[in-house]
């Protein structure tokens, strides 16, 4: 909608912008009720009244600093929706009273060819992110770095803000802004659609998602799990098959049946893109059985929309002989999200979702189902606006959440990715002395079938000295 310039009367005032605040001072994620202020809105800004904050996996990783480049006091919350409380006097997107919602950025440089193109999010400057992050383009204020949404207020400049029809739940808002645009994108930029049949890998929050709206897109839809125990619930949101990745049979039965791929699997796990793995040969070869790779037909495309630190086993050859590519994805721009937002109105596609009051001790709670995996699939969103008070700033600090990974977690994973660099230099080191070991096997050939050692022992010399 296009709206008349400073219509109504609730242009921001120029000073700052209190608000409370759920924050961190550490690592250690014990959160308290604090006082905050917002920039002081500009004409082009919107004031927001939050009224409920999802919560992502992420605020987890930079609450408790697992990535070394956490600010304190930390406030999480990139998953915010709220009812516009004020508009600058050059405002036009929205009104007061409108419903809307703030993703994961708050601002971008506006100028280059990205944001040109509404791809604010691959800012060729960077895009400043929602919380805990250095404003770096004029429109996010002037403070240290940005403070998130687990607050009672946000200001935004009016490009970042998505607007929502009033019927649309708006507890339900804000994770189509993190998880619905992050799978939503890949769809749209691959060409999800009638005809076309869609794996989604990992039946968690994101792969929820990615079921309802391939399916609303008229894809044929494969939930790829690692047992059949959440068989009910994908095909109850829409899967039309389930392949079982832990059982050979079941992919062997799936082999080359998908064109897409969303993979929003959070750990790494081998998906057999390497020749020494086997799978599915082109021409009804048999090899050591179906890999994950193996469920993609030729030309088909497998996302990555996990974030694991550690190196994927690939080779080209593999992806040369199923024509296959592997590829990432990284949420969306503004209209895209806005785009997202609308799509997943009309089509009646809400994330499932449980709401919790905005208090420390549900936030440690919340923070240890997610650092342990949360197999659930529902997002977790904070009430802000019945729970969020003025009374929430007298309770005391909440509890510091039972981690189960964390630095140790992120040490094994710089481990394992050590480990396999190092692998990776022992393969390059066979590949580059391939035609020789090849001489030394023929070696074995000639007098095994020959009984000459002579024969062989010339053969030898020859590899030798040619490779030396």
């Amino acid at each position: 909608r296009t709206r008349k310039a400073g219509r109504n009367q609730g242009t921001p005032r120029k000073m700052p912008t209190p608000c409370i605040c759920l924050a961190t001072s550490d690592s250690r994620c014990r959160f308290k009720a604090i006082r905050a202020e917002r920039h002081a809105p500009g004409p082009s800004d919107v004031v927001i009244d939050v009224k409920f904050c999802g919560v992502c996996h992420s605020d987890v990783h930079l609450a408790k600093n697992d990535f070394l480049i956490s600010k304190y006091p930390c406030v999480p919350g990139h998953e915010m929706a709220g009812v516009v409380a004020a508009v600058g006097a050059k405002v036009t997107a929205v009104a007061l009273g409108d419903h809307v919602g703030v993703g994961c950025f708050v601002d971008s440089c506006l100028n280059c060819k990205y944001c040109e193109a509404g791809n604010e999010h691959m800012c060729a400057k960077g895009e400043t992110l929602s919380y805990n992050d250095p404003p770096k383009h004029g429109r996010a204020g002037e403070a240290p770095y940005t403070l998130g949404g687990y607050t009672t207020k946000m200001v935004v400049h009016e490009r970042f803000v998505v607007p929502a029809p009033k019927d649309y739940p708006l507890d339900k808002l804000g994770p189509l802004l993190c998880a619905g645009i992050t799978t939503y994108s890949p769809l749209v930029r691959f060409g999800a659609g009638p005809g076309v049949r869609v794996g989604v890998s990992g039946l968690g929050g994101l792969g929820t998602m990615a079921v309802k709206q391939a399916k609303a897109m008229g894809a044929e839809v494969t939930v790829i799990s690692r047992s059949r125990r959440k068989e009910a619930y994908a095909r109850s949101i829409g899967a039309d098959h389930l392949v079982v990745s832990a059982d050979r049979a079941s992919l062997a039965a799936a082999g080359r049946s998908l064109d897409l791929v969303i993979d929003t699997v959070n750990a790494y796990h081998d998906i057999g893109a390497n020749m020494l793995a086997g799978g599915i040969k082109i021409g009804g070869m048999d090899s050591a059985g179906t890999l994950l790779l193996d469920l993609l037909d030729l030309d088909g495309t497998w996302v990555y929309l996990g974030a694991s630190l550690t190196m994927i086993n690939l080779q080209p050859p593999k992806l040369a002989l199923q024509q296959a590519r592997i590829t990432g994805s990284k949420i969306g721009g503004i209209r895209m999200q806005r785009e997202c937002v609308q799509f997943c109105a009309d089509n009646k596609i809400e994330p499932e979702v449980v709401v919790q009051p905005a208090t420390p001790a549900a936030l440690a709670n919340i923070y240890e189902l997610l650092d342990a995996g949360n197999d659930a699939g529902a997002r977790h969103v904070l009430d802000i606006g019945s729970t969020l008070t003025e009374a929430s700033l007298g309770e005391p600090i909440g509890p510091a959440p039972q981690f189960h990974s964390g630095a140790v977690h992120m040490a094994l994973e710089l481990m394992f990715l050590m480990h396999r660099a190092l692998l990776a230099k022992v393969e390059e080191a066979v590949l580059t002395r391939s035609g020789a070991i090849a001489r030394v096997l023929q070696i074995g050939a000639v007098a095994a079938v020959g009984g000459s050692a002579a024969l062989a022992w010339k053969h030898l010399v020859s590899a030798r000295s040619s490779h030396s």
